[in-house]
C-alpha cells in the first residue's frame, strides 16, 4: 500500500506558456484577482484531477508517465461559466474531448481515484463571492480577448495542500510529441 504523505496533489494540464493565450489567460487571472481581495493569482490550468493524497515520489513518477503517454491536446472553450464552489467561481468550459476523458480517466486510476463526473475547465477567478456576482464577472468578460481554443503542453504536479498562495509545483512534465 502506498504510504499516504498528509500533502493533497492536483495534476493539471498547462497551456503553453510562450503563448498568446496563456499570456490572455494570465492577465485575465491576474487583473481578476486583483478585484476582489480573497481572490489569489494562480497560473491557467485545466485541473485532470485533484484531491490526490499519495507519497510525493510516486506522483512524480507518475505524472512522467502520463505525460510520455500524451500528446499535446488542443480543446475548445465553449464560454463562460460560474458555479457555487470557490475553485469554479468563474472559469471557461472546456469541451470534453475523448483525448481530455482518457487521460482524466488513466490519472484517476494511476492515483487511486474513484470514477466521478468530470467537467473539464478552466478557472478565471477562485473566490467565496455571492452568485449574483460571479454571474456579473462571467457576463462582463470579453470573450473576443480569450480564446476560443487552446494547446495544453505540458502535464503538472501540484501540491495542492493549504492556502493557494503556498501551493507549487512538485513536477512540470512536457506532454509527448506526437
Amino acid at each position: 500500500m502506498t504510504e499516504r504523505s498528509n500533502r493533497i496533489y492536483s495534476l493539471w494540464l498547462i497551456p503553453g506558456v510562450d503563448t498568446t493565450v496563456y499570456r490572455r489567460l494570465k492577465t485575465t487571472i491576474t487583473e481578476l484577482a486583483a478585484e476582489h481581495e480573497d481572490a489569489p493569482v494562480f497560473e491557467p490550468h485545466i485541473t485532470v484531477v485533484g484531491g490526490i493524497d499519495s507519497e510525493r515520489t510516486v506522483l512524480k513518477e507518475t505524472t512522467q508517465t502520463l505525460a510520455n503517454q500524451t500528446d499535446p491536446l488542443t480543446v475548445a472553450v465553449e464560454g463562460v461559466r460560474w458555479s457555487t464552489t470557490r475553485h469554479q467561481c468563474v472559469f471557461l468550459a472546456v469541451e470534453p474531448t475523448l483525448e481530455l476523458g482518457e487521460l482524466h480517466q488513466s490519472a484517476r486510476k494511476a492515483v487511486n481515484k474513484p470514477a466521478t463526473a468530470y467537467h473539464p475547465h478552466l478557472s478565471l477567478i477562485y473566490s467565496e463571492m455571492d452568485l449574483a456576482e460571479r454571474r456579473d464577472i462571467a457576463r462582463s468578460i470579453d470573450m473576443a480577448m480569450l480564446p476560443d481554443s487552446l494547446t495544453c503542453q505540458r502535464l503538472q504536479l501540484i501540491d495542492t495542500t493549504g492556502a493557494e498562495s503556498e501551493w507549487e509545483t512538485a513536477v512540470s512534465v512536457r506532454l509527448s510529441d506526437p
